[in-house]
């Protein structure tokens, strides 16, 4: 590889690949943000597969708004606002659709739940908490089957093929209980009430 790409700022190569994208000077940029994007996108998504998918999302968002860079800032600090406000908007959308996705267990729910506990849910780690106590109530095929459906979205019938049911029903069947003992656990419990 060419000294002067190598030695050259971040500031540099970004400025020159926005004049010309050159592929020696695009690999260097990329060499020296990939796993700083995917360590930044892991601490906001705490997951390393979603940190891969949001990195390589994030890194193709550089390079194509390169040109956007405007040399006010270290290309670093451009780079990480970048990273971070797409981070952002990504796990917002995922909290809103955990959320409509909890909330439409409500319908099933003799008493409706309070929504304080959809916003304690939000955070992963609460998620985490309240997948821990569940352990206690639900067994690990109905937790595995709650989770595809309600924070991965996946319909019943994936959900029959990952878990290895025999037929839709018993993977609704899980589904259901689940849906049930969460509920319960919620209500009785009071989940995230210690905070």
């Amino acid at each position: 590889m060419d000294e002067r790409i190598q030695s050259a700022t971040d500031e540099e190569i970004a400025s020159a690949i926005a004049v010309d994208p050159r592929d020696d000077l695009c690999a260097e940029l990329f060499r020296r943000y990939e796993k700083r994007v995917y360590f930044w996108c892991f601490s906001h998504a705490h997951d390393a597969d979603e940190a891969v998918d949001l990195a390589q999302e994030i890194l193709a968002k550089i390079f194509r708004g390169i040109g956007s860079f405007a040399g006010r800032s270290r290309f670093s600090t451009w780079a990480y606002q970048v990273t971070r406000n797409h981070c952002l908007g990504a796990l917002s959308k995922r909290r809103e659709q955990w959320r409509r996705r909890l909330h439409s267990i409500e319908g099933e729910i003799a008493e409706p739940l309070d929504p304080a506990h959809y916003e304690r849910i939000d955070d992963e780690r609460d998620c985490d908490r309240l997948l821990e106590a569940a352990r206690d109530v639900m067994d690990m095929e109905e937790i595995e089957a709650f989770v595809l459906h309600y924070h991965e979205g996946l319909t019943v019938k994936e959900i029959t093929k990952m878990l290895g049911c025999r037929n839709t029903t018993g993977a609704r069947t899980l589904i259901q209980n689940a849906r049930r003992k969460f509920a319960r656990l919620v209500r009785e419990k009071g989940f995230g009430d210690d905070r």
